[in-house]
């Protein structure tokens, strides 16, 4: 009978597994970076592009992703509540020349309660899923850092939100789904947005700060819509996926690009006439399947008519 692989003959620390996530939207990351890219205007046919859209890539959609997955997951309500409910009092240590009663020997009872719970129950539970994170958040901004200064800030940005969800595991639901908007469509748009865009300047020209937060807005706005419509929000979520649309077609007129407007409404209307469909039978994701493609299609003319 053949023996299984000895884990001490392996030597490794760490194991990387690559999975399909299986999401039913597709309006998320890695579609958000490449209509920020296109919206820079600084896309080339060049090795160097190319290599640098795949890092940005798997930047946005891989790293930050599993990093918010795992940040996002409801594991963390449960250990919240398992390390505030600390259970039978051990036998734990205290700091020396504390007598019993005094303010120090109370906080360190405390800290030693929950150290040992911890050790316990905590860590051979939830242990693999804090070095996933703590691996995957230095590599993305490891990643971040080789692309620039603008991609490493704003990975900063999305390490500190994932921090507060982990922080906040029991937070309202709308605040859940707002953060995961902006975690996983704002920013990412960004970065694809500043990693072809010369930072200095966009730092001469505020304007164009300006437009690149509306256009990164209107998507996580699409993307917040999605999430709704997932969750059987339907109402709400048709009406934020309309009111996206509607500020999208509405820039383009402003803008001066009527033609662009134009398809915009044009994808716009295949979604709108099948959301009385939606309503009636309440099914979210049948809706989903068949009026993505527009959605998508609909963000990569906005994209368009920034790099105009």
């Amino acid at each position: 009978m053949e023996k299984p692989p000895s884990k001490v003959a392996q030597g490794r620390l760490l194991t990387l597994e690559v999975q399909s996530t299986g999401t039913r939207i597709w309006l998320g990351p890695a579609w958000a970076v490449l209509c920020g890219a296109v919206a820079s205007g600084g896309l080339e046919i060049s090795w160097h592009t190319i290599v640098a859209l795949l890092v940005a890539l798997l930047l946005a959609d891989s790293l930050l992703g599993t990093v918010w997955r795992l940040a996002a997951s409801n594991r963390w309500a449960l250990a919240a509540g398992e390390s505030g409910n600390p259970g039978q009092k051990g036998a734990t240590p205290t700091l020396p020349y504390t007598l019993p009663g005094s303010a120090g020997y109370r906080v360190s009872s405390f800290l030693g309660e929950r150290i040992a719970r911890w050790r316990s129950s905590i860590w051979p539970r939830f242990g693999s899923s804090v070095l996933g994170l703590a691996f995957n958040s230095f590599f993305a901004l490891l990643v971040a850092a080789l692309l620039g200064a603008g991609p490493l800030s704003l990975a900063g940005v999305a390490l500190l939100i994932a921090g507060w969800r982990l922080a906040v595991p029991r937070a309202r639901e709308g605040i859940r789904l707002g953060l995961a908007s902006c975690f996983l469509a704002g920013l990412p748009w960004l970065m694809g947005y500043v990693i072809f865009r010369d930072l200095s300047l966009v730092g001469n020209q505020p304007d164009l700060v300006a437009k690149a937060l509306v256009w990164a807005g209107i998507y996580a706005a699409a993307f917040h819509a999605y999430q709704l419509l997932s969750r059987e929000t339907l109402s709400r979520g048709a009406g934020l996926l309309n009111l996206a649309h509607l500020a999208a077609a509405a820039i383009l007129v402003i803008v001066k690009q009527p033609i662009l407007a134009g398809i915009v409404a044009l994808v716009w209307l295949p979604q709108v006439l099948l959301q009385p469909l939606m309503l009636s039978t309440g099914d979210g994701l049948w809706y989903l399947g068949r009026v993505q493609a527009f959605t998508m299609a609909a963000m990569m003319v906005t994209a368009l008519a920034a790099a105009i």
